[in-house]
């Protein structure tokens, strides 16, 4: 990601839109699929920290997360959250233990440039998981939706439901839930993303004005759709969202 764009998520994603809606979605399936005592967690790929809030605060008995993120300024805004348990790390080469960890968390990471090596990312997770461990997993849906904010924030890759399976079956998991979402709002999204193609000029999708109707409104509508999450899996939408198990005797690789 580009570095200013670490500066906009620290001061917009406690209330913004899009990163507030990812969270409540992480809170249904982590209650869902999670016990309600839980061990040591890791999020691969923390940016600026409001996952590990959340995972400090409401993720149950969770304890003090850990995060790594291949970026300083990242780092250093989650210690600016008072996150201690943090490093400067690559997803692909994960500075923790083999079975360290109950459950990961991974929110738009896999996705990125910087991770070359996609199957061998989801390796190391797997590594660091134990037995039985919990992966939650968000990515960017669809590659013909490449966009300028993809290139703000160093994406490489957006993917189908079915190459995210396929993925995480292939190193060493079980996929529990596979769903797309942000559904609800993807004419209006796919709408302005073809608008924008082709603008190299503006930077991320990601707007500043939380305060204003639209983010009380699209945030309304996502809470509506997460209602919906509860009785099915959406066909299609702007990201994709997975909860898989680390297969147990061995990584089955």
């Amino acid at each position: 990601m580009k570095t200013e764009e670490y500066g906009i998520m620290f001061n917009v994603e406690d209330r913004h839109w899009w990163y507030v809606s990812l969270r409540e979605l992480l809170a249904r399936m982590w209650g869902q699929y999670l016990p309600a005592k839980v061990g040591r967690v890791l999020d691969a790929g923390c940016g600026t920290g409001a996952v590990l809030d959340w995972i400090a605060r409401d993720a149950g008995k969770a304890g003090s997360p850990a995060g790594i993120d291949a970026s300083d300024v990242a780092i250093a805004f989650c210690r600016q959250r008072g996150h201690q348990c943090t490093s400067i790390a690559s997803l692909e080469d994960l500075p923790f233990p083999c079975e360290t960890f109950d459950a990961a968390v991974s929110f738009d990471v896999l996705c990125n440039a910087g991770v070359r090596d996609k199957g061998g990312a989801l390796r190391e997770v797997q590594r660091v998981l134990r037995p039985g461990g919990l992966f939650f997993l968000n990515l960017p849906a669809y590659p013909w939706l490449m966009s300028s904010h993809d290139a703000a924030v160093l994406n490489d890759r957006r993917f189908t439901r079915g190459e995210v399976q396929d993925m995480l079956q292939e190193n060493g998991f079980e996929v529990i839930r596979a769903t797309y979402w942000n559904t609800l709002l993807f004419p209006a999204i796919l709408l302005v993303r073809f608008l924008r193609r082709g603008d190299s000029s503006r930077a991320s999708d990601t707007d500043t004005n939380v305060d204003g109707i639209g983010n009380r409104l699209f945030t309304a509508i996502l809470r509506v759709e997460r209602a919906l999450l509860g009785l099915m899996s959406f066909p299609f939408g702007l990201s994709i969202f997975v909860v898989a198990r680390k297969r147990r005797g061995g990584a089955g690789l």
